[in-house]
């Protein structure tokens, strides 16, 4: 582990000074001892050590090579700490071949980064070092180096002083910090936050300004480059017109039309990295660490990083003698607490998961007020119902884009490495569609209406319910308000309304429109089930696994008729269905790949119906004795 402070000097005058004390603070400095050095940085040909987050230096001095792999990690204070390996190279070392390096755990960690790939210069600079031991009577504390840097590239020049003090394995953090404050508060010096890699990197890249890329976004690109679908396409693309491939040489090394790659060429100029999602951007972000990295305002939240409550509830906690009002309460609080739990992550948008849980959590919550609905205050509820609704839009916009992509993924996996590109002006439109329904989703989120709603429904649902007289109707008789004698009731109200459309979808080519009604009717039941699965009776886990299976049937129907609805939409106006993203053509599209992937969906929806009344038939027979015997645990 390497630690050390490092400063900026801001003259010759300050180097001076420093070089001239015998001692700092109560520490003794030994007699100045100067040297010339070279620092070579090595790196794979895709950069692939600087991705992992490493610097692996080659230093040339007096007579001795030293190579040093080193963590790259920003300082959060004056105080650098990073992990750092060495070894002593001999004379006329190999060192673009770490597999005749001496046996270290050097080379092994640098032939894990570089993937048995040989090394390359990087960058190189020429250091003046003057350094002096730091003593505490005869404990050597720490060394302080003096450094003269000098970096050259093409025509360009620059140099600055740096002052490091690194602590020994005799000296103490403390000791370290205290010397740090006293040159911070006695004698002005600032501190440097970057190391001398960092820096010189940041320098060369200003040197490329010229070229298309810079450093930041090569190694990104070229992470991003091995992927076998359209981002790796994209990335191979832009990495070829980077070395002074023409366009179409660079859509035949990438696999893309010399039309495609002026589309993206384009895009690139005006957006940078942009025109890569905000989940690929955050999947290799490892590779944008440097110091000058490139803006991207991508759709997240600023407070994506709050965080989540340590655990979340089981179950809602009803019990059988519960009033219905607090039963609700139960209800509504339970799966409030997890539409909350999982904001952070959509906020984030690290996880596909966590929007479609949050999702869920907001279904439910609507559910419930379907569910006990006679026995809600209206006035009281029907504003957070509102807001559900709202929170329902703007997060089912992003989960059906979601969905959407995820089973067009699929099928693009399953085609021929040539054929996967068929899909690039689809996916570009998809792209700029997810990007503008993560922003409007995000400035919901963030908004001071969603904000007002969790805190005033948190809170309103904090109070158990009184247990207060038993309600009577108009005419002075007792009415039904415990869970355990309004809920069979209730679900066996679910349960007529699937039966319902039995006569509907029971023979051959059933109505889509009636698939669909029946596919929100089953999964009314299946809410209400679940809403007092604790009460009832373990047959219910049996009757909701029946239902799910149902649901997932009808659901991927239903996804392949939006999503047929979509292609066309897009090949007849080279536009998304929702009309917020769209590409300049008023011309119907000619995409062959779109086009075979809108005749495998409407096969799709195709089979789905055809095959769904031999699957309704047996979920028919077991459905009511499931139900009887669910509702068991409640009578």
């Amino acid at each position: 582990m390497e630690i050390e402070a490092k400063f900026i000097l801001p003259d010759i005058q300050a180097l001076r000074r420093l070089a001239a004390i015998s001692h700092l603070l109560d520490f003794r400095l030994a007699a100045p001892h100067t040297q010339q050095m070279k620092d070579t940085y090595l790196d794979t040909v895709d950069r692939h050590i600087l991705a992992n987050s490493y610097a692996c230096r080659w230093r040339e001095q007096a007579n001795q090579s030293l190579l040093t792999i080193k963590e790259l990690r920003l300082a959060q204070d004056v105080i650098h700490r990073r992990e750092e390996l060495e070894i002593v190279l001999p004379a006329a070392p190999p060192v673009l071949d770490p597999a005749r390096w001496p046996a270290s755990a050097v080379r092994e960690l640098v032939q894990e980064l570089a993937g048995g790939n040989s090394l390359m210069p990087l960058l190189a600079m020429q250091q003046t070092r003057t350094s002096r031991l730091l003593f505490s009577g005869e404990r050597w504390v720490a060394d302080l180096c003096l450094d003269q840097v000098q970096l050259a590239a093409e025509d360009r020049q620059q140099a600055y002083m740096e002052l490091e003090i690194e602590l020994t394995a005799q000296g103490r953090e403390k000791e370290l910090e205290m010397i740090a404050a006293y040159l911070g508060e006695e004698w002005g010096l600032k501190p440097q936050r970057w190391s001398k890699f960092e820096r010189a990197l940041a320098f060369l890249e200003a040197t490329l300004a010229s070229n298309l890329l810079t450093v930041q976004e090569s190694v990104f690109l070229e992470q991003i480059a091995p992927r076998d679908d359209t981002y790796g396409r994209r990335a191979r693309a832009l990495l070829a017109l980077d070395r002074g491939k023409t366009q179409v040489a660079a859509g035949h090394d990438a696999g893309l039309s010399d039309r495609t790659v002026r589309y993206w060429l384009a895009a690139f100029r005006k957006e940078r990295l942009n025109i890569f999602p905000a989940r690929i951007v955050d999947q290799y972000a490892a590779a944008l660490f440097l110091p000058a990295a490139p803006s991207l305002p991508l759709p997240r939240s600023s407070t994506a990083g709050r965080e989540r409550p340590a655990l979340l509830p089981k179950k809602p906690g009803v019990r059988r003698d519960d009033s219905m009002v607090e039963a609700a309460r139960k209800t509504f609080l339970f799966h409030l607490q997890h539409m909350l739990y999982h904001e952070p992550g959509v906020r984030a948008g690290e996880d596909v998961e966590a929007l479609h849980d949050m999702r869920v959590a907001t279904r439910r919550l609507r559910a419930a007020f379907r569910v006990f609905d006679g026995y809600l205050e209206q006035k009281r509820f029907k504003p957070f119902l509102r807001d559900l609704r709202r929170t329902g839009r703007v997060l089912g916009v992003v989960r059906d884009l979601d969905v959407f992509w995820q089973k067009s993924a699929a099928y693009l996996s399953a085609l021929p490495p040539e054929q996967r590109s068929g899909l690039a002006p689809l996916q570009a439109a998809w792209e700029e569609e997810y990007r503008q329904a993560r922003v409007q989703l995000l400035a919901y989120l963030d908004g001071a209406r969603h904000s007002r709603f969790k805190e005033q429904f948190r809170a309103f649902l904090q109070t158990p319910a009184a247990d207060v007289t038993p309600p009577l109707s108009p005419q002075g008789e007792p009415l039904p308000h415990r869970l355990r004698h309004v809920v069979p009731v209730a679900i066996y109200q679910r349960l007529a309304a699937v039966q319902a459309y039995d006569e509907w979808v029971s023979g051959p080519d059933p109505p889509r429109e009636r698939l669909h009604q029946l596919r929100i009717a089953a999964k009314r039941l299946r809410y209400s089930v679940e809403f007092f699965r604790e009460v009832m009776s373990p047959e219910s886990e049996e009757l909701v696994e029946r239902l799910k299976t149902l649901q997932d049937h009808l659901g991927d129907l239903q996804d392949a008729v939006v999503a047929s609805g979509l292609l066309s939409n897009f090949l007849a106006w080279g536009r998304w269905q929702w009309g917020t993203a769209a590409l300049a053509s008023t011309q119907p599209v000619t995409a062959p790949g779109v086009t075979a992937y809108l005749e495998t969906r409407q096969r799709e929806a195709q089979e789905l119906v055809a095959s769904f009344p031999q699957l309704w038939a047996g979920f028919r027979a077991e459905l009511g004795p499931l139900v009887a015997q669910a509702i068991r645990g409640l009578l």
